[in-house]
């Protein structure tokens, strides 16, 4: 009797300890600073007068002071630098009681009918978190962190 008892044992124990090692746990947060959720893809291609949805999620380990995304229009042929004159939003975050550390931002961008084919829209996403102060009850280390990510709308 107690072999068979041995053996429904290791059984046991060894389907137990299978059942539990299937199990993956999928990380809640995402694994970059700023990710792109919508489009999901750097490099875009559109026609004029499309629209895109974006949605953008960030994501730091200190509460978020403002989000922002610029934009510039190339339309020169040749070698350009983009200096993002524009801006397609900027969120200011350090008035929020409590203050948070993830944000997602969701919006249309329309492509204006005066572009040409060939032409690119860029866009620059960046944030700033944190604070080079350190209070009473803060949890988080001080110093301000920030991070940028880059995608772009070829012009069909």
């Amino acid at each position: 009797m107690s072999r068979s008892l041995f053996i429904f044992a290791v059984v046991f124990v060894s389907l137990m300890s299978y059942l539990s090692g299937c199990k993956k746990e999928e990380p809640e947060l995402p694994l970059e600073p700023i990710a792109l959720i919508k489009p999901d893809t750097t490099i875009v291609r559109l026609f004029p007068g499309d629209s895109l949805p974006v949605e953008i999620q960030f994501t730091t380990d200190r509460p978020l002071n403002w989000v922002k995304c610029l934009y510039d229009i190339d339309s020169v042929s040749g070698s350009y630098t983009p200096t993002y004159p524009d801006t397609f939003f900027f969120v200011k975050l350090d008035t929020l009681d409590p203050r948070i550390n993830r944000y997602t931002w969701s919006g249309q961008y329309r492509v204006p009918d005066t572009l040409d084919p060939y032409d690119v829209i860029r866009f620059r996403i960046s944030f700033e978190a944190g604070k080079n102060s350190f209070t009473t009850g803060q949890n988080y280390p001080a110093g301000i962190v920030s991070a940028t990510k880059e995608f772009r709308i070829d012009v069909r």
